[in-house]
């Protein structure tokens, strides 16, 4: 049996990837800069995790595989410079995990998860019995991002940052959408398609949005490509399937998943039922309850794009509430690139609230700020709120009110927000 050590083993991909291995019969386990709820449930699966890194980890290791994230604040700590064997999870996962498997990649600017989870549950309704790797946790799933099946089928999330959705070999290949983003590695929107277009040359079906933008311009240079079937999907319609969360987004990530399920021969009565049962996922628009009648809900978005598609969800849900818009920027150098786009998207919204930017990946860099945004947006719609967030769960105790929806958005730590206030 090999030994596989998962180093940053409590992020939401390694930590999938960690318990597919356990079950594919790896003896696994981890560690961690500091302990969560993740930790915690691995330990409770029989997953050793230790907090801390430690060189001596990899006497129990054959194989070390860390997260991408290592490389920006632990790169040279010994447990990683001193091993033998090391990778990042997506490439464990390509090389050891989806070996002699059908794998369906799915990628995108927005709504990767989201597609993935709905893919998923289809399969599900189907038969199919499919494995499933997915960055978030489904709440159809008991708040799991993974599955274990006894088919071929292999779903997996497959993101573009640092061009880690090269390591996969799908057999289809799903692209959502493609803007710029990860301004750290991209240096244009340009580099950007260029890596949409290597994903997509490495599959032979290539399912992709025919509604974005982006993605028109990559169909027009992989239309002629040998070897490649490119499958054209728009957003399904509400007699197709009524869909339980708003959202033309979430309608455009149902239309991925019913072209794919074609492709696959299933019946359009199954993927309806797949579509139409589908809960939802963790931190996806994700209902967490009432404070002072205020209907609070958290998010991911940390994009203009997403930021929108969040605004209008709410806003078809609630036409006749007062919609917040309470984001955490995540990266000062992603706040630059997208200031203008950044501002466009928060005035949709009839409140909004910017706390300080979450950044970790990131040195010597501090502007712009999360007050510059809220300052360039304008008071009285915008709110500037720094310091621990407490301070923002506070704010909005005091301001929100019955008639209110919060929208809770970013992809770093502002989810203890909603936490803090379902707890007062």
């Amino acid at each position: 049996m090999q030994k596989v050590h998962f180093m940053g083993i409590g992020g939401s991909g390694a930590s999938a990837c960690a318990r597919i291995a356990k079950a594919y019969n790896y003896e696994v386990s981890g560690c961690d800069l500091e302990e969560s709820s993740i930790t915690y449930r691995l330990r409770k699966e029989g997953i050793p995790v230790e907090i801390g890194h430690n060189v001596s980890h990899l006497k129990k290791a054959d194989l070390l595989v860390h997260t991408p994230a290592v490389f920006y604040q632990s790169a040279a700590h010994s447990e990683l410079t001193k091993a033998k064997n090391a990778m990042i999870w997506e490439e464990f996962m390509a090389k050891h995990l989806q070996k002699g498997k059908f794998i369906v990649a799915v990628a995108g600017t927005h709504g990767k998860g989201t597609t993935t989870a709905l893919l998923a549950r289809v399969l599900e309704v189907a038969g199919i019995d499919p494995t499933v790797e997915v960055g978030a946790n489904l709440l159809d799933w008991n708040k799991t991002n993974y599955r274990i099946g006894k088919s071929k089928y292999f779903i997996c999330e497959a993101d573009e940052f640092r061009d880690k959705f090269l390591l996969y070999k799908p057999n289809i290949a799903v692209i959502t959408s493609i803007e710029m983003d990860h301004p750290e590695y991209f240096k244009d929107f340009e580099a950007v398609l260029t890596s949409f277009k290597k994903f997509a040359q490495k599959a032979k079906v290539v399912v992709i949005n025919g509604e974005d933008e982006g993605c028109r311009r990559l169909i027009r240079e992989i239309r002629s490509m040998r070897g490649v079937r490119v499958i054209k999907y728009k957003k399904i319609t509400k007699k197709q399937a009524k869909l339980k969360l708003p959202g033309e987004h979430l309608r455009g990530d149902a239309g991925a998943v019913w072209a794919v399920a074609k492709a696959l021969k299933i019946k359009d009565k199954i993927i309806k039922e797949g579509l139409e049962g589908f809960g939802g996922l963790e931190r996806r628009f994700e209902y967490r309850g009432e404070v002072e009648g205020a209907k609070i809900y958290d998010d991911y978005a940390h994009h203009p794009t997403a930021v929108t598609v969040n605004i209008a969800a709410a806003k078809e849900l609630y036409p006749r509430k007062k919609i917040w818009a309470v984001l955490q920027p995540h990266m000062h150098v992603r706040l630059e690139n997208l200031f203008a786009d950044f501002i466009k998207a928060l005035k949709k919204a009839d409140k909004v609230v910017v706390t300080d930017v979450y950044t970790k990946r990131e040195s010597g860099i501090t502007k712009p700020s999360g007050k510059d945004l809220a300052l360039a947006i304008g008071a009285p719609k915008a709110t500037y709120v720094g310091g621990e967030l407490e301070n923002m769960a506070n704010f909005i105790l005091r301001h929100a009110t019955k008639n209110d929806v919060i929208l809770i958005m970013g992809a770093g730590d502002v989810y203890k927000v909603s936490e803090i206030l379902l707890t007062k």
